[in-house]
């Protein structure tokens, strides 16, 4: 709010307070929910390696294999074996595959 008896610098100070306090709450976020790739594998290696392998989803990104384990798991895409998976591996396995065929 503007008061009329703050000086400016004080006003420029408040408000670069307020930008790095919100910047640093979006930067704890985007880690927080940042995919563990090493989970992924470890996930990937007990659900998928016996049929997959990381060419299987050569170009594809993150996003796009999260969706579709989500619709594996939701029973929407037919899958060979019935995937039970916690929404923490599948964004793991997701950001697994995708690194891992972004590699190669």
């Amino acid at each position: 709010m503007y008061d009329p008896g703050r000086r400016t610098e004080d006003l420029m100070s408040s408000r670069s307070i307020q930008c790095l306090a919100a910047a640093s709450l979006f930067a704890a976020a985007a880690v927080a929910s940042a995919a563990d790739v090493a989970g992924g594998k470890a996930a990937a290696q007990v659900q998928c390696v016996q049929c997959h392998e990381a060419d299987d989803w050569a170009g594809e990104s993150a996003g796009s294999l999260e969706s579709l384990i989500r619709d594996i798991v939701a029973g929407k895409v037919k899958h060979r074996t019935r995937l039970q998976l916690s929404d923490t591996d599948i964004a793991n396995i997701a950001a697994y595959w995708a690194q891992s065929s972004a590699k190669k």
